[in-house]
């Protein structure tokens, strides 16, 4: 606290103003920025990052567990500021220079994709909770959501897993046992692959010198050699065939730069991905579990469109899908923000979520009109949003979090290609990846479930077998929840009324109190239930906002917990690390 022995004012009061305002200096805590960079380029930074990057006394960017175009010198280019290289000495171990030693000037570390897409960044943010530093995060895509460019559902994603460069005596095979997993659910694996960047040999290691390998990063065609070898391997140590393992005929996609003018998109079979060559980094492989027919179609249609790029140009006019992010107008990045300014006409889809202050917010913050685009219109009626592009002209549509979350901007996406028009899409921050800002590592959530609204005569249970089946393999369960928004009762679809229900929004204790009633109903017909009233899971409100929220309890606790405004999502915790459970903890009671 600072107390002055005087202040001096004069008759307008200035002096005391700008003592006072020396004294919010001196006492004023520093603020802690983790800001999201996204996928491709310097431009993939949203509009309130950037206000960001421009005000804080010092800027560091996370080097070493992903990679940018263009690297330091492209972002120094485009903020016109000096930037700090934080290898991973410096954050994994030198914390201190990045919060402690800061006082109270603010403080950004810059990290490409979204800010907990890797566990050093959770730790971090645990550090400073420790030195009662406040922390900021300002989301952005990562390949965590962003992989839904290549037309599989997020939601039918198992665990993801990470492939590593093998060494000589070092060939671990542990990650195709997660890949099995997840066939024998159904469900598709992201595979991450190796990065080597600023690395030391053992010899460089045990010799204490300072000298670095050259930067490696693993290819589709590196990944698939390496799954085959290990297939090959135990097919020579057992003569029994595992039913719905990965085989050399599995069907797999490559999604590589994925974000930048480069993205390429291609699918086939194991054996066929080990033969080709995708070029430059970063790559990532995908293996398919059940898809459904919608999944098949935007699967063949998206990889043949970037793979040939026969319509890349476009012979009619360009359809971008731009994601908003999660809370705000700012949130979109500075490419959206131009793609939004040179557009012909703008749409902004308003059914699947919803966005703080809504279309007039954003037509203020862009200065020009929106077209808000409703369920029948996208669903049904595409050609009035595609007619535009259609004549030649740019049509954006705006979505709020990530372009392909929801399967209804899939379809939109294919019909573009079979129109001949260009198409584009520009990635941002989802819950899918966000919900990453509760402690608990994207890479051991498990299959996510979508948890209605019940109604009188409606109330369906499905979600509930997921969330068990998640837990028995100790997954986390992201649960989407419900939003009613411009939907009609039942009445009034009968009688052909245009009348509407006002928007209904689930909150996390709504689908608490959904989870109990389905425990007590399992365990009243005489069976156990997986999912127990003392659970702990995780309400989340307002991800991404001034008024984000979030609080750990049990499931019963959590039934009893009002967490303000939407939009809420719910978490069930699964088995967790040390760390993570550390993070968990910090949001119990609040």
């Amino acid at each position: 606290m600072c107390v002055l022995p005087w202040i001096n004012t004069s008759s307008d009061g200035r002096e005391k103003r700008d003592v006072v305002d020396q004294c919010w200096h001196y006492t004023r805590k520093m603020v802690f920025y983790m800001i999201g960079l996204g996928l491709g380029d310097p431009q993939d930074i949203t509009v309130r990052g950037l206000e960001v990057v421009k005000k804080c006394a010092r800027v560091f960017l996370e080097g070493y567990t992903s990679i940018l175009a263009g690297g330091k010198e492209a972002l120094e280019e485009f903020y016109g500021r000096k930037i700090i290289l934080a290898d991973r000495e410096q954050v994994e171990q030198g914390s201190d220079d990045l919060l402690a030693n800061s006082g109270q000037q603010d403080v950004a570390l810059l990290v490409v994709g979204d800010p907990f897409g890797a566990t050093t960044h959770t730790d971090l943010k645990l550090r400073a909770h420790e030195l009662d530093i406040a922390v900021e995060v300002i989301n952005n895509a990562s390949i965590m959501n962003a992989v839904s460019c290549c037309g599989l559902q997020l939601y039918h994603y198992g665990e993801t897993v990470s492939i590593p460069f093998w060494l000589d005596g070092w060939e671990p095979e542990s990650f195709i046992d997660k890949i099995n997993k997840n066939l024998k659910k159904g469900l598709h694996t992201l595979c991450l692959l190796d990065i080597k960047v600023k690395e030391q040999s053992l010899e460089n290691m045990l010799r204490g010198r300072k000298i670095y390998e050259p930067p490696r990063f693993m290819r589709v065609n590196q990944a698939a050699q390496q799954l085959l070898a290990i297939i090959e391997r135990r097919k020579s140590r057992s003569s029994e065939t595992d039913e719905g393992c990965l085989s050399p005929s599995s069907k797999c996609v490559g999604v590589v730069r994925v974000g930048t003018e480069t993205q390429n998109i291609v699918s086939g079979t194991l054996k066929e991905l080990s033969t080709m060559d995708l070029g430059d980094p970063l790559h990532s492989l995908i293996v398919c579990g059940d898809c459904h027919t919608m999944e098949e179609k935007a699967v063949a249609k998206l990889s043949s469109y970037y793979n040939g790029r026969d319509t890349k140009e476009g012979k009619k006019g360009q359809l971008d899908i731009i994601g908003l992010g999660l809370g705000q107008p700012k949130d979109i990045t500075i490419k959206g923000l131009e793609m939004v300014k040179g557009a012909d006409r703008v749409f902004l889809e308003a059914y699947t979520s919803v966005m703080t202050g809504g279309k007039e917010a954003l037509e203020k913050f862009f200065g020009r009109e929106i077209i808000e685009a409703d369920r029948e219109m996208v669903e049904q009626k595409p050609e009035k949003i595609l007619e535009g592009a259609k004549e030649g002209g740019k049509v954006v549509v705006l979505v709020v979090g990530d372009p392909l979350s929801a399967t209804t901007h899939s379809d939109l996406v294919t019909c573009a290609i079979d129109e001949g028009i260009g198409v584009s899409l520009v990635h941002n921050a989802s819950i899918f990846n966000a919900v990453g800002c509760c402690g608990l590592q994207l890479y051991t959530f498990g299959e996510t479930v979508s948890i209605p609204l019940w109604q009188d005569s409606w109330k369906p249970q499905c979600f509930y077998d997921k969330i068990c089946q998640n837990l028995e393999s100790g997954w986390h369960t992201l649960c989407l929840l419900d939003i009613k928004v411009k939907e009609k009762s039942d009445e009034n679809l009968v009688k052909g009324r245009n009348v509407l229900e006002l928007p209904r929004f689930m909150t996390a204790a709504q689908a608490a109190a959904q989870l109990l009633a389905i425990i007590k109903s399992t365990e009243e017909a005489g069976k156990e239930s997986v999912l127990q009233s003392d659970q702990q899971v995780i309400g989340l409100a307002r991800v991404g906002t001034k008024t984000e929220k979030m609080r750990t309890a049990t499931l019963e606790e959590m039934a009893h917990t009002d967490l303000g405004d939407p939009l809420h999502s719910l978490v069930i915790v699964g088995e967790t690390h040390p760390m993570e459970q550390e993070f968990v903890n910090m949001y119990l009671n609040k």
